[in-house]
């Protein structure tokens, strides 16, 4: 599995599906698509939308220079060009000025490759905690790709004038770093492969990510399980998964009200309830709908919770407070997720 992460939204490729994930409304939104190029297609063409007007202005100037660079030297010796592997450095050098947002979900891409553990919502708050760093990032080919230009360009200097020399170098490292980056991952490699790991995770720690908010990290799990639930089920398996007569799960629909308040709006209550939820995220896993909350997890632990989520209108000072709950507890072995709800009533509609 490989990842990817953009402006607005992260990917992982499998070997026939891509899981992608991208923030609509303040929500992640995820589906799966087959690894095609008519998939590619679509998602190279949403991912350059997404960019910033600024970023998308300078690569078309750089490239259309760089492109018409040949025509401009025919009109004369003297005119100054832009040689077009200046384009390839522009490619690989935008790693160096990545936008806020895309810095954020690399960060967030690159936790849920790190965290050990089953990527799911409930386990968000230790995944924000895991490393930031990847073994096998594209930054990784990019600092090798500048520093193959840097050392070779002095050594190809000693047989051909320079101008030559840097673009022999230069497009010869295009094909050449991306092998030598995979021969390097083999163990008996580390004697090369550790300095570069050394510099590419300075640059992911300081320059290419960022620490994400709950938003990215959220994105990049639906992204991840997307493709998970469609290619690599196993990875979504607890390892020491409780016997499931052990286990009470049921699965609650709550909606507070607080009665007699000044207002009427109550999205700061809501707000409140899914900060609550969120320090239990390591227990339970839960839906914010437009009508109520939806709650998943063991009875034991989601009644306390219930009882904590019904004092929050009290502690922001209402004199009265409507709880409603409904819950839905299957004994007969066969409770399924919110989920798998959801995906059992798709499956019969399609």
């Amino acid at each position: 599995m490989k990842g990817l992460s953009y402006q607005n939204g992260v990917l992982f490729f499998g070997e026939k599906y891509i899981g992608w994930a991208s923030v609509k409304n303040n929500k992640p939104v995820s589906e799966v698509l087959p690894l095609s190029s008519i998939s590619m297609l679509k998602i190279a063409c949403h991912v350059f939308n997404t960019m910033p007007r600024w970023y998308k202005l300078l690569f078309y100037v750089w490239a259309a220079v760089a492109f018409a660079s040949p025509l401009f030297h025919l009109l004369g010796p003297d005119i100054p060009v832009l040689p077009f592997y200046t384009f390839i450095y522009f490619v690989f050098g935008t790693h160096f000025i990545f936008p806020k947002q895309l810095k954020k979900f690399h960060g967030a891409e690159h936790k849920v490759f790190s965290f050990k553990g089953v990527k799911k919502r409930r386990n968000i708050f230790r995944i924000k905690k895991a490393a930031i760093t990847n073994r096998y990032c594209s930054t990784n080919i990019v600092v090798m790709y500048f520093l193959t230009v840097l050392f070779f360009t002095p050594a190809a200097w000693l047989w051909y004038p320079f101008e030559q020399a840097i673009a022999i170098v230069s497009y010869s490292a295009v094909l050449f770093v991306p092998i030598f980056h995979r021969i390097i991952q083999q163990k008996k490699m580390a004697v090369f492969r550790k300095p570069l790991l050394y510099l590419s995770y300075a640059v992911q720690r300081h320059i290419s990510c960022s620490h994400p908010e709950r938003i990215h990290l959220l994105t990049a799990v639906e992204a991840y399980r997307a493709l998970a639930e469609k290619e690599y089920s196993h990875l979504l398996v607890e390892k020491s998964k409780m016997k499931k007569e052990e286990k009470k799960m049921a699965i609650i629909d709550l909606t507070i009200v607080p009665v007699g308040t000044e207002t009427t709006s109550m999205s700061e209550d809501v707000a409140e309830v899914q900060k609550v939820l969120d320090r239990h995220s390591d227990k339970i896993d839960y839906h914010l709908t437009s009508m109520s909350t939806i709650i998943e997890g063991d009875l034991n632990d989601l009644f306390p919770i219930v009882q904590e989520l019904h004092e929050i209108p009290f502690n922001r000072g209402a004199k009265r407070v409507a709880t409603n709950i409904r819950l839905d507890d299957r004994r007969d072995g066969t409770q399924e997720s919110m989920k798998g709800k959801v995906s059992s009533v798709e499956n019969k509609l399609s």
